[in-house]
């Protein structure tokens, strides 16, 4: 179902149940209506497509398999070893819009938009696969030379540890050469994720889960100080470890 049925001498897009009943040998002979209830039996149905993206990464599966291979690492040897998810964000003055309670009719939540300008911040976050710690920065940019002095508050934040893996993705900044030289003898070693695949990224889930609790239909347009405190009080509840965010990003085998 997943191959073109052009792979198989038919000029179409989609699979129909003359077409798979020509090609597939033991359906040979049967009604539409049996082939129908044949895929019917094998819980395959006629379903509306979705849009889709697949990495285009042609190193795709040696990336995942280098991870899987650090995974093992720090799970043998958690206090030598450590890896981290890291991802920048960036969020708004002004609320977005999304779902939210309200009695029924034609008035929706309101995301308030406020009066000023819509003022931005910048977060780069990390986190750690064994305890679930989080350690995030807010910053109005996070230029190479930030992000160098972010790095080496992550290594300081680890003194134990031998090496810290930092797996994130491809922005340009990420592997400057002024980065790479910086980090140089440092305990940080510089993990590429596949080329555009957030869903390999953790971090991702938990960028959804601030926008859930915090940023969807918030009431500080405003008032942008006490929302970036409200932030960094909320990045600041998992600075010392939760299983439960491990938990809701997937991280947990159980």
């Amino acid at each position: 179902m997943r191959r073109s049925p052009r792979l198989y001498g038919l000029k179409r897009s989609r699979w129909w149940l003359d077409g798979l009943r020509q090609k597939v040998s033991w359906l040979n002979g049967l009604s539409l209506s049996g082939v129908h209830k044949i895929l019917r039996r094998l819980q395959v149905s006629y379903k509306r497509g979705r849009r889709y993206v697949h990495s285009p990464d042609p190193a795709y599966d040696e990336k995942l398999a280098v991870l899987q291979t650090i995974r093992e690492l720090v799970a043998a040897e958690p206090k030598r070893f450590v890896l981290l998810y890291e991802d920048e964000l960036t969020y708004y003055r002004r609320p977005t819009v999304a779902q939210g309670y309200a009695v029924r009719g034609s008035d929706e939540p309101h995301a308030r938009q406020g009066l000023g300008a819509n003022l931005y911040q910048r977060i780069a976050a990390s986190l750690d696969v064994s305890s679930g710690r989080l350690f995030a920065w807010q910053r109005k940019h996070f230029d190479r030379w930030t992000l160098i002095r972010y790095y080496r508050a992550l290594e300081a934040a680890y003194p134990e540890a031998e090496l810290i893996f930092v797996a994130q993705d491809n922005w340009p900044v990420h592997f400057h050469d002024d980065i790479l030289t910086a980090l140089v003898g440092s305990k940080i070693v510089l993990v590429p994720l596949p080329t555009y695949a957030p869903w390999t990224n953790p971090m991702e889930k938990v960028w959804r889960k601030l926008y859930q609790e915090v940023l969807h239909l918030h009431d500080f347009a405003d008032r942008w100080d006490e929302l970036k405190t409200e932030v960094d009080d909320w990045l600041g509840q998992f600075a010392d470890g939760s299983t439960e965010l491990l938990h809701y990003v997937g991280l947990c085998p159980n």
